[in-house]
Order: structure tokens, then C-alpha cells, then sequence
């Protein structure tokens, strides 16, 4: 027995049962491979199987497994260029995370007051619960200043009004 009449055997006796399989296992390689092509061919191989499985349970036997594997390469090419044209579209959207890595710049507008002086340009507030350094115009401790921008790891500062 060849191994062309194996997978013959196998896609007969498990008809539908086997694109589920199939789909659940390129899921699975989707978690350990980088990337999302995995998934578009996993999705596709799923709705092979659930049109298989519903095909049997019609009563419709014209489905033959080399016609379900016609409707998996057809839904592959669909879902990967679908897929594509989601993921580019997803990319160019701006996101809610966009100042994730840029701490400092998310406080600019606050109000705080200096702990320590202004003095020579620099010194230091608390905002939230972490101590920022700051530059602006030499202030007292205690004065509310406002954050007008950040530069790296430290804030600007100016005199509240």
C-alpha cells in the first residue's frame, strides 16, 4: 500500500473529522511559529471540515475528498489575502498604546508641585508615584508647575498659572 492510498484512506474514512484536525494542528504550529500565516490556512482547513461534515450529515456524497481539497486550497487563498488586507489596515490604525514606551510624554498638561527647588534649571516632582526630574526656570520647592514637554526621561516644566 503506496502512501498516496494512506492519505486516500485517511481523508475517506475520516471525512470531515480530518480538516478539523488539520486545522486545529496549524493552529497550534500558528502558537509556536512566528507570524500570522498559519492561521488563515488553519481557518481554512476548519470550514472544509465543518462544509464536509455538514455535507455528510445531508446525505450529499458528490463531496469527495479531492473536492474538499479543491475548497481548502479555493478558502486558503481567500483567507490569506483577506487575512492580509486585515492585518495591513490593522497596522496603519492609530493605537490607544501609541505613548506606551514614552512615559514622560504622557504627563504633559499635569500639574504637580516641585519637591525640591529649580535650581540651575534642574529639580524634581512627584507625579503618581514616581520622583520625575525636571528643567525649567528656577522655582522654589513647593511652587505647582505645569508639564509643558519631555525630553528623554525628564520633564519640562513651567510655572502654573
Amino acid at each position: 500500500m503506496g502512501e498516496g492510498s494512506l492519505v486516500t484512506t485517511m481523508m475517506t474514512a475520516l471525512g470531515g473529522w480530518a480538516w478539523l484536525l488539520l486545522g486545529l494542528v496549524l493552529l497550534g504550529l500558528e502558537v509556536v511559529v512566528p507570524g500570522t500565516f498559519m492561521l488563515w490556512f488553519a481557518i481554512a482547513a476548519i470550514v472544509t471540515g465543518v462544509v464536509a461534515l455538514a455535507a455528510d450529515a445531508a446525505g450529499w456524497t458528490a463531496l469527495t475528498w479531492q473536492a474538499e481539497a479543491g475548497l481548502f486550497v479555493v478558502l486558503a487563498i481567500v483567507a490569506v489575502i483577506a487575512g492580509r488586507a486585515w492585518m495591513s489596515r490593522r497596522r496603519q490604525e492609530p493605537s490607544d498604546a501609541s505613548g506606551l514606551n514614552e512615559r514622560a510624554a504622557r504627563h504633559i498638561g499635569r500639574r504637580a508641585q516641585l519637591t525640591e527647588a529649580l535650581v540651575d534649571g534642574r529639580g524634581r516632582i512627584d507625579l503618581d508615584d514616581t520622583v520625575w526630574l525636571v528643567s525649567g526656570p528656577d522655582l522654589p520647592a513647593g511652587t505647582t508647575v505645569r508639564v509643558t514637554g519631555a525630553d528623554g526621561v525628564r520633564l519640562k516644566v513651567e510655572r502654573a498659572d
